[in-house]
């Protein structure tokens, strides 16, 4: 089953790194290749972060895990509901 998220990433500039833009896609993904789920803190002035571990090649870009707007309780509640 897939469920729908919002991707997020930052870009930042000069020294140190601030976050100059928030970057927010639309993603889907199949709730079988999620492994682990945990939240991390985000840059300052930024959201916190779900992080989302999946199985490897399960997305396109190679990497194995996804960082999320949405909290590991939303997730889970999206899983439910796509399972029912």
């Amino acid at each position: 089953m897939l469920i729908k998220l919002i991707k997020i990433s930052f870009t930042t500039v000069g020294h140190p790194a601030r976050v100059d833009r928030v970057l927010q896609d639309p993603i889907w993904v199949n709730t079988s290749h999620i492994i682990a789920i945990d939240l991390k803190a985000g840059p300052e002035q930024c959201p916190d972060i779900t992080r989302i571990f999946l199985t490897p090649g399960s997305i396109t870009s190679g990497n194995s895990q996804i960082s999320v707007l949405e909290t590991p309780e939303q997730i889970i509640e999206l899983i439910k509901a796509a399972q029912s």
